[in-house]
């Protein structure tokens, strides 16, 4: 706790120095809002918790039935910023939050029908690369080989075309190739649509969770069902 309030403070003294009064005053009433929000936030949540081993496979059992896509792998936002630079449309996606999660080593999945964007979906190695685009504080072993994904979203236009069962075929291939033995996610326990699509993908049922936020405060507990093969 001192820790963090000498950072605060010190951080407060750096931009009263090269920003002035003003600008201080600004910041720490947005700070401030920023805080009363959280505290007084209240969220009372159930999840699934789906794991799967990683298994290298067939990608002609995975294919969509759209013909005309391109898939590609993203690491880098330089990388993301040269998928642009040919022609491939990225208006649908706020591009800084995810150039943002991509500084911080998330990995992006994306899918194009004739250069309109399909299908996005993130994975993460590690614990900050996680907590860029998944809040909730669902255990996952990276250390041990185990990873996760998320925020998943496709095209309107595009659904039903079995793009997220595709980009999940070459996302668990990619992990494979940087190491990952295991997968891990989570689905609110209300969204059956999602859940389906999980287990379709090969993950199974391993835990139940509650989540409780109340007054900037988090608690997360897990209930085992089974263990991962």
């Amino acid at each position: 706790m001192t820790t963090k309030l000498c950072s605060l403070v010190n951080g407060a003294k750096e931009i009263f120095r090269e920003e002035g009064l003003l600008t201080l005053i600004k910041r720490t009433f947005s700070f401030l809002v920023y805080v009363i929000q959280s505290a007084i936030s209240y969220e009372n949540s159930v999840f699934y918790v789906y794991g799967r081993t990683l298994k290298v496979s067939d990608e002609a059992n995975r294919m969509p039935r759209i013909q005309n896509f391109i898939h590609r792998m993203i690491e880098t936002a330089e990388q993301l910023e040269e998928v642009r630079s040919e022609g491939f449309d990225l208006s649908l996606i706020d591009i800084n939050q995810y150039r943002y999660r991509l500084a911080k080593g998330a990995v992006l999945s994306l899918i194009f029908v004739d250069h309109e964007l399909a299908c996005t979906s993130w994975s993460a190695l590690t614990k900050e690369a996680k907590n860029t685009f998944n809040k909730y504080p669902y255990k996952v072993d990276f250390e041990n080989g185990e990873v996760c994904g998320g925020a998943t979203w496709t095209n309107p236009k595009y659904r039903r075309q079995g793009l997220n069962y595709y980009t999940q075929y070459k996302k668990e291939q990619y992990l494979i190739s940087k190491g990952a033995v295991r997968n891990r996610t989570i689905v609110l326990s209300n969204n059956t649509a999602s859940q389906r699509g999980t287990i379709k993908t090969g993950n199974e049922l391993v835990a139940k969770a509650r989540y409780i936020r109340i007054f900037g405060l988090q608690f997360w507990r897990e209930q085992p069902v089974k263990s991962i093969d």
